[in-house]
Order: structure tokens, then C-alpha cells, then sequence
């Protein structure tokens, strides 16, 4: 797999985990919370303001991070790459990092207990897939076989209900969009239909 290292391409790869961390670090006060329970608490534009005018990055990120580092440890081999992917999840749980998700905890133990990757993921639909697979569809925005199987490798790790390798699988898409296309582009209604179906996540 390769790709042209232009400088239009390095941007956009920046912007995806930039703009991964300033969304992360603005939305961090209102998760969990109803857009009623939000404006009811948080009124007004967003903007940082978890402590005194500042923001704070979550675990969101952290994973971001995580997939990149094991990209660029292995950018050919998704196999490769989810096995780098599980090693960091051991060590950052250690880390016992606030706002985990019960899910993803799970997955990690089970990692730490011996469990290979194929096998470490728990029926589960939340969103951790999804908060860290944007990287992985704008990297592989030409190539929609290794957006697949990168972000199905990622997933199952930590999540193996089908829902959660759907909507993993539609912020990936969506991101290889953004980079091919006009920022002002939307994509058609066939393209978001097709990134929206169900897949199937192969069970231990």
C-alpha cells in the first residue's frame, strides 16, 4: 500500500487527528448528556470550557493516537497492525485512564489474561470502534479493502457486536470522503446508504 506524500495529503492526515483532539476536548463536558440536558447546562456556542476556559482531551484521542502510532508500525499487515493496536490497549489500561468504557475495559483484561486479539472483543455496540477509526479511513482513502480490514481489526478487538463495526466503519468512510472531496462536497445518498448497511463481525 502506498500513497503519494504530497503536502496536501499530510495536511489532511493532520487535520483528521487535530481536529479528533479540539472536537474531543470541546464535546468532553456534554458526554453522556441530552441535547436538552446540554443547552440546559452548557447554553451558548461551544467552546472549551471544562475548567476555566480551558478543554481537556479523553480517551478519544488517546485511541487516535494508539492507531497511529500501530499504523505506522504497520501500514501493510492488518493483522500486524491489530496485534501493535492490542499491546498499546494493554498498557494504556494500566494507566486507568478516566471515562473508559466497560466494553473496552473488558477487552483489554481479557488481552492481559491471553486472550490473541481475534478473541479479546465483547458483544458490545459502543462507540469505541467508532472514535478511532477516522485516522484509518483517511489513510487508506483510496483503498477500500485495507479500509476494511484495518478497521475491522481494530474493532474486533475491543467490540464484536455488528452495530459497532457499522458505525466504525461509516466514520472511516466518511473520512476517506473528506479527503478525496471539496470540504463543502456532501457525499450522495447511494454512497451513505452502502457506508450504513450492517457488517458482520466474524466471531471468535
Amino acid at each position: 500500500m502506498t500513497h503519494s506524500h504530497d503536502d496536501t495529503f499530510q495536511d489532511r492526515l493532520a487535520g483528521v487527528m487535530l481536529g479528533t483532539a479540539v472536537g474531543d476536548a470541546v464535546g468532553l463536558p456534554a458526554e453522556g448528556l441530552s441535547p436538552r440536558r446540554r443547552q440546559r447546562l452548557l447554553p451558548g456556542p461551544w467552546r472549551h470550557r471544562l475548567a476555566c476556559g480551558r478543554g481537556m482531551i479523553s480517551d478519544d484521542t488517546e485511541h487516535t493516537l494508539m492507531v497511529a502510532q500501530s499504523l505506522l508500525t504497520h501500514p501493510d499487515d492488518a493483522t500486524a497492525f491489530g496485534s501493535s493496536l492490542a499491546w498499546r490497549l494493554r498498557w494504556w489500561l494500566l494507566g486507568l485512564p478516566a471515562g473508559v468504557g466497560m466494553a473496552t475495559a473488558r477487552a483489554c483484561l481479557k488481552l492481559w489474561l491471553g486472550f490473541p486479539p481475534k478473541c479479546s472483543g465483547v458483544y458490545s455496540a459502543g462507540n469505541g470502534p467508532a472514535m478511532r477509526s477516522a485516522l484509518l479511513g483517511a489513510y487508506f482513502y483510496d483503498d477500500r479493502d485495507h479500509i476494511e480490514r484495518f478497521v475491522t481489526a481494530s474493532t474486533t478487538l475491543t467490540h464484536t457486536d455488528p452495530r459497532a463495526l457499522t458505525g466504525a466503519l461509516a466514520v472511516a468512510h466518511l473520512a476517506a470522503w473528506a479527503v478525496q472531496h471539496d470540504p463543502m462536497e456532501p457525499p450522495n445518498a447511494e454512497f451513505v446508504e452502502d457506508m450504513l448497511r450492517p457488517k458482520l463481525a466474524s466471531p471468535c
